[in-house]
């Protein structure tokens, strides 16, 4: 079965150039915009990867990659925005907001098929990764508290000590205090040491 794309651009033709570029490898879906997009992802199986046009009339490309993270059905797919702007500032913008890359259209076909592929990669590893092997933490001579078993799950998905504050409504300073006392518990000297309790 392949892996699906998503295309969300107001463009016709660049989803017709994106499309013939993805087809022969991905289950390519195109969207017009960001509301029908949106639609679309409530009624079909979810995609591996979403290439989001910033600049769009009635919702631009930030707004919906909003709705996209306030989701919790959609907000772990990843993003990669596209755009026509080159300046610096949009460049910058674009790179700091919760997406994993920023693409200057048009794109060479290689480029594209090189970067969804690594992107879809770091999907399917990341959804692997993703669980806790909890018979492992049972065994530990410390136990994890429900609130830090909590944090180690989010530390497990990957997610920066911001994230954690948003998904659990949780201060910074206390986020921080709890990934500390995963690291402790768990003996952790870094963040990533705890892939070693993941599937």
């Amino acid at each position: 079965m392949k892996n699906k794309v998503m295309i969300i651009d107001d463009d016709k033709e660049i989803h017709m150039l994106m499309g013939k570029q993805l087809e022969a490898l991905y289950t390519v879906v195109c969207a017009s915009s960001g509301k029908e997009a949106l639609d679309i992802l409530k009624t079909e199986p979810l995609p591996q990867l979403i290439l989001l046009d910033i600049t769009m009339p009635e919702m631009d490309g930030y707004e919906v990659l909003n709705r996209l993270k306030s989701d919790s059905l959609l907000r772990d797919i990843p993003v990669v925005f596209l755009t026509g702007m080159a300046d610096e500032s949009s460049e910058l913008k674009g790179l700091n907001s919760d997406v994993v890359d920023y693409l200057k259209k048009p794109i060479a076909g290689k480029l594209l098929l090189a970067r969804v592929q690594h992107y879809i990669d770091l999907y399917s590893e990341r959804e692997m990764k993703g669980k806790l092997d909890m018979e492992m933490i049972d065994t530990l001579p410390e136990k994890l508290t429900e609130r830090e078993l909590d944090v180690a799950k989010l530390m497990a998905e990957f997610r920066s000590d911001r994230e954690i504050c948003d998904i659990l409504f949780i201060s910074m300073p206390y986020a921080k205090k709890l990934v500390a006392g995963v690291k402790e518990k768990l003996g952790l000297e870094k963040r990533g040491d705890i892939r070693r309790f993941l599937i």
